[in-house]
């Protein structure tokens, strides 16, 4: 029993050293054939289905506006005139919003100001003079008693009116605004006419007086 066994054992310590490689061997050819070409198809199918993603998303840029959320605003070409009044009703529009920070505590949204104390400027002859004479108040301020619409104003200090720290343009801006509003219609103010004034009136310190610029301005009106 002892000789059987060892033999056995032989056997297949023969077969393990000599035999275990060729054995593999010959299973890994058998495994072969019917894989073979198998990575292939594979590879043309990604191939394939990389080039359909490919069409498709040109396709689609195309249809989309290039994947913009918002499609681009058709170009409408304006006429001459038609840019002059856009352009003038934004000058006017951010003439308003300088007015209503700067202005209407005092002379109020409606432009009515408040009786007796701050002038109005709807129908206001102050307003729809020569433009120089808004430009000069805005610029340097307003003292002293006037007449506006038949009614004193500026009878007291405490109602005077400083100087609006503003630029040019924000002065060309409210001042065209407050000449056009309310059913007032005026000319105009455009920033060379305020550059001009600024210049002009570069050396003066005080305030305006207010009969003055009515003497200068106003002509007919009376004190």
């Amino acid at each position: 029993m002892s000789n059987k066994t060892n033999k056995s054992l032989d056997d297949i310590k023969v077969m393990n050293d000599d035999d275990m490689v060729e054995v593999h061997s010959e299973l890994n050819r058998e495994k072969h054939p019917p894989t073979k070409g198998f990575l292939i198809a594979p590879l043309v199918f990604v191939f394939m289905f990389g080039c359909l993603i490919f069409v498709c998303s040109i396709q689609l840029a195309h249809s989309t506006n290039g994947f913009q959320v918002h499609p681009p605003k058709e170009v409408v070409e304006l006429t001459d005139e038609e840019k002059e009044i856009l352009r003038l009703e934004r000058k006017v529009d951010s003439g308003k919003k300088i007015f209503a920070v700067r202005c209407a505590s005092c002379h109020q949204a409606n432009g009515l100001g408040i009786a007796t104390q701050y002038p109005p400027l709807a129908g206001s002859e102050w307003v729809s003079a020569d433009p120089d004479l808004i430009i000069k108040v805005i610029l340097k301020g307003l003292k002293g008693e006037i007449l506006v619409n038949g009614e004193k104003y500026g009878t007291s200090a405490a109602v005077n009116m400083a100087a609006v720290p503003i630029n040019d343009r924000e002065i060309a801006n409210v001042s065209t605004y407050v000449r056009q509003a309310w059913g007032n219609d005026s000319s105009e103010v455009s920033e060379d006419q305020v550059a001009r004034v600024r210049e002009e009136s570069s050396s003066q310190q005080e305030q305006w007086i207010g009969s003055a610029l009515q003497s200068l301005y106003l002509t007919n009106t009376s004190d």
